[in-house]
């Protein structure tokens, strides 16, 4: 065919990249249609016969549009509304970050449907023609486009390292994890034999993720060899990620010491967890004052610890009270002596940090409970996102995948955020926000009009929570 614009010729050859079977280009009246060809035989004819289907069209600027399935000969169409509004309105700092990004439709719509409803892809298009937002962005997220998309989205490695400078705070500290991920797809490189938190030896894939300890929101993620140590999958994270301007608020598992002073010599900050075990506990804790913490009181003592900076020591009292509860219950049961127990209890509810930062005790407390959010945050993401066992078969797509979650864990975070500043957390779940908010649905009648439908009160309530980005009425 001649003449025909190079945006055509290029959205054809990337749509004929993704499919199985053949198609062909065809222009009818000035506009180009994408058809699926196939032949059957023809038995009275003796002879095969060509079989075409519509698949879409291609705009002159390049824009593939799927063809519309027909449904059903209702006059009216019904979206759900608000759930997905309040996502698209929570993005805009992505839709900012991607404005030059070919693939902004697709990660933008694949990051809202992954909050909205964390299934598997080839629901993907369904949950998607099922929200308003079909109508204004146009996506394809059939399973061999979502799959494209997540492969190319995964090789854009230094790109994606630019998208987390973009969405980033100012520098300072970050909350860290790494989590493993078990696969069983034969054909990933990056699923290798490696120990988990469990210490079990599995197939799987290591996700690190790191969240900002000032706006609670995720910052950066990244995929690597299931067989890799934590400690060179830090190293590989501070080489890569734009601000050197920060610290990392690590987990009670870390326990490369030697690691920490790496990151003291190149002046990144630490705040790390002690396990009961180690030998930089002193034996005897002498508190020299206290704190409140969201209604708990909290003892501290402020130790110098060369080389590594500071020991920060904390006692909680309730904390000391179930933890002595369940070394009596190991006596009980014959587990311990006595002697054990009366050895043990002298760290019951005592919490050790050690950092470089020289600074009140009650910021590194705050810091280090605040892993808690982020541990809830990986729970997340490996169950309500359903990303624990990954059946992708090429190692791009899954780095493209954990991307997807992590710009929706973004959203998620964004709206738990929300009900903490309007002292919800524990009164509203951010599931049941979305749930109540695709209760807003908006009424497209054939002639073009649009309108919103009745709000039962929870919706309206759950509205109110978000009265500055959301209107209604």
């Amino acid at each position: 065919m001649q003449d025909v614009p190079k945006p055509v010729t290029e959205a054809f050859q990337h749509r004929k990249a993704q499919e199985n079977t053949r198609i062909e280009l065809r222009k009818i009246r000035g506009y180009y249609y994408v058809y699926k060809a196939t032949s059957t035989y023809n038995k009275q004819r003796k002879k095969p016969v060509k079989i075409s289907q519509l698949l879409g069209s291609i705009t002159p600027d390049g824009t593939y549009k799927p063809k519309r399935q027909k449904t059903n000969t209702s006059t009216t169409e019904v979206y759900e509304y608000g759930n997905s509004q309040l996502c698209l309105k929570l993005s805009q700092d992505l839709q900012n970050a991607l404005s030059n990004n070919p693939l902004k439709n697709q990660i933008i719509a694949l990051s809202i449907i992954r909050a909205l409803n964390p299934g598997p892809i080839r629901l993907a298009q369904t949950t998607w023609d099922e929200t308003y937002l079909s109508t204004q962005i146009n996506a394809n997220l059939q399973p061999a486009n979502v799959s494209s998309t997540l492969a190319t989205l995964g090789s854009m490695v230094q790109e994606t390292y630019e998208l987390f400078a973009k969405l980033a705070p100012e520098p300072g500290m970050l909350f860290y994890d790494l989590t493993s991920v078990l696969s069983y797809s034969k054909k990933l490189k990056l699923a290798e034999r490696g120990y988990n938190v469990e210490k079990e030896l599995t197939n799987q894939i290591k996700v690190a993720m790191a969240f900002s300890a000032s706006t609670w929101l995720p910052v950066a993620v990244d995929v690597f060899y299931g067989s890799i140590k934590e400690v060179k999958v830090l190293k590989y994270f501070v080489e890569r990620f734009p601000a050197k301007d920060i610290g990392f608020v690590m987990d009670r598992g870390f326990s490369s010491y030697k690691e920490l002073l790496g990151l003291k010599k190149e002046k990144i900050h630490y705040v790390a967890a002690l396990k009961k075990n180690s030998k930089l506990l002193p034996s005897v804790v002498k508190m020299v004052g206290a704190f409140g913490y969201r209604k708990r009181n909290v003892a501290f003592c402020k130790i110098k610890r060369r080389p590594y900076g500071f020991l920060y020591l904390f006692e909680d009292p309730e904390l000391r009270g179930s933890e002595e509860s369940f070394l009596l219950g190991k006596v009980s049961q014959g587990l311990n002596t006595m002697d054990d127990f009366r050895r043990e209890r002298r760290l019951a509810g005592v919490v050790g940090i050690l950092s470089d930062l020289d600074v009140e005790a009650s910021v590194v407390y705050e810091q280090y409970k605040g892993r808690e959010e982020v541990e809830q945050a990986f729970d997340f993401m490996k169950n309500d996102l359903e990303a624990d066992k990954t059946y992708l078969g090429r190692d791009e797509a899954v780095r493209g995948y954990f991307v997807v979650v992590f710009l929706a864990m973004r959203l998620y975070f964004k709206i738990l955020k929300r009900l903490r500043e309007r002292d919800l957390v524990g009164k509203v779940s951010v599931r049941e926000v979305l749930f109540e908010l695709s209760k807003m649905r908006m009424i497209v009648e054939k002639g073009g009009r649009e309108y919103l439908c009745a709000l039962p009160k929870k919706t309206e309530q759950i509205l109110e929570v978000f009265s500055d980005i959301m209107t209604y009425g």
